[in-house]
């Protein structure tokens, strides 16, 4: 095993979080709500240890479907030296996209 990535998150990627961080708050409570950060950060150190993982998209091969959560996906890409996290999907909601 090798030193964990760098992880990197666009504008989109990181609004999406907060998009769902707010409707999980509004619609199930603190709780929830600050569950789901928790598992985004457990994400993360899960994609900068083991970048690949999680499986690949069947659309572009350069991407990958990362699971945070049962009802929560996200897009990323390996680099040699970073992971760059594209955007985020939420099932529960349309708080993202």
């Amino acid at each position: 095993m090798g030193a964990p990535l760098k992880i990197e998150w666009t504008e989109r990627a990181a609004a999406d979080v907060a998009s769902i961080h707010a409707f999980l708050l509004r619609g199930w409570g603190e709780r929830e709500a600050e569950r789901f950060l928790d598992d985004v950060q457990t994400f993360e150190r899960l994609i900068a240890q083991w970048p690949r993982g999680f499986k690949r998209s069947l659309r572009n091969k350069h991407l990958r479907l990362g699971i945070i959560h049962r009802n929560t996906l996200a897009v990323y890409r390996v680099f040699q030296h970073k992971v760059v996290i594209l955007t985020v999907f939420d099932s529960r909601s349309d708080a993202a996209h």
